[in-house]
């Protein structure tokens, strides 16, 4: 599968033009990084940016089978706080198609933490974009 680059306002993992770190986790290990997904949803406002992505760390720290495919997560708010991108490091980009495949409308199982990240008031799923790692 031949990925696209990533986009120029994506400096790092951790820059994005426009946009904040908000909350990260990982990599824990020396695992080679293969694909890159930025996850984009709308927001409200900025802090039902902060209250979503605090859901989604939630979420993952309850999920009962993690899929063993994701690297790291590292969320960014945009300056204008409608508007988050999770910039996801994944072994592949089959990992990531296999773990969203698994899920009910995600990477999550079927749980009520994943349920509310999911149904979230005040957010709107944007896009999921699969791209080559930074060289």
């Amino acid at each position: 599968m031949t990925l696209p680059v990533l986009p120029p306002f994506v400096r790092s993992r951790t820059e994005l033009d426009g946009y904040t770190l908000y909350r990260s986790a990982g990599p824990s290990g020396d695992e080679e990084v293969g694909c890159v997904v930025l996850v984009t949803v709308g927001t409200e406002d900025e802090a039902t940016a902060r209250a979503w992505i605090d859901s989604v760390f939630a979420a993952l720290a309850s999920e009962p089978n993690p899929h063993p495919g994701g690297i790291s997560a590292a969320f960014h708010i945009r300056d204008d706080g409608k508007r988050v991108i999770n910039y996801a490091e994944w072994v592949s980009a089959e990992d990531h198609l296999d773990a969203v495949s698994a899920g009910s409308n995600g990477v999550g199982s079927r749980t009520a933490d994943w349920h509310r990240v999911q149904n979230f008031p005040g957010v709107r799923h944007v896009a999921v974009e699969r791209h080559q790692p930074p060289a």
